[in-house]
C-alpha cells in the first residue's frame, strides 16, 4: 500500500466518521443558551432583534434631526441660492436615508416570514 493510498484512506475514513457523527447531532433539539444574567436577554434571537430595532430607531432619530437641521438651514438661508440648494440637498438625503432604513427593516420582516427558522435567529 503506497503513501498516497494511505493518506486517501485516512481522509476518507475521517470524512465518513465526521459525517456519521453529525447527523445524529442535527436530529436533536438545540438547547437554548441562557445568558440573561450577563446581558439581560434570554436568548441570542432576542438580542439580535432588540439590536436591530434599536438600530432602526436610532437611524430614524438621526435622520429626523438631520431633516430638522436642514429645514432650519433652508429657512435661514435668506436670499443665498447656494445655501438654499445645500439645505434642499440635505433634506433630500435625509428622506432617502429614512426610505432606505425603512425598506431594509421591511425586507428583514418579510424575510423572517418567508424563510423558515430565520425568526429564531432574528426575533423582530
Amino acid at each position: 500500500m503506497g503513501k498516497k493510498m494511505k493518506v486517501s484512506l485516512f481522509v476518507t475514513s475521517v470524512a465518513i466518521f465526521a459525517f456519521s457523527t453529525v447527523v445524529p447531532v442535527l436530529a436533536q433539539d438545540v438547547p437554548t443558551i441562557e445568558f440573561s444574567y450577563f446581558v439581560g436577554f434570554s436568548d441570542i434571537a432576542t438580542a439580535f432583534g432588540t439590536a436591530i430595532k434599536w438600530g432602526v430607531f436610532l437611524a430614524l432619530l438621526v435622520a429626523g434631526i438631520y431633516l430638522l437641521w436642514a429645514g432650519f438651514k433652508y429657512v435661514t438661508s435668506g436670499d443665498d441660492p447656494k445655501n438654499a440648494e445645500a439645505a434642499r440637498t440635505q433634506m433630500a438625503n435625509a428622506v432617502i436615508g429614512v426610505v432606505i432604513v425603512a425598506s431594509v427593516y421591511l425586507m428583514l420582516k418579510v424575510l423572517t416570514m418567508i424563510i423558515p427558522g430565520l425568526n429564531n435567529i432574528l426575533a423582530i
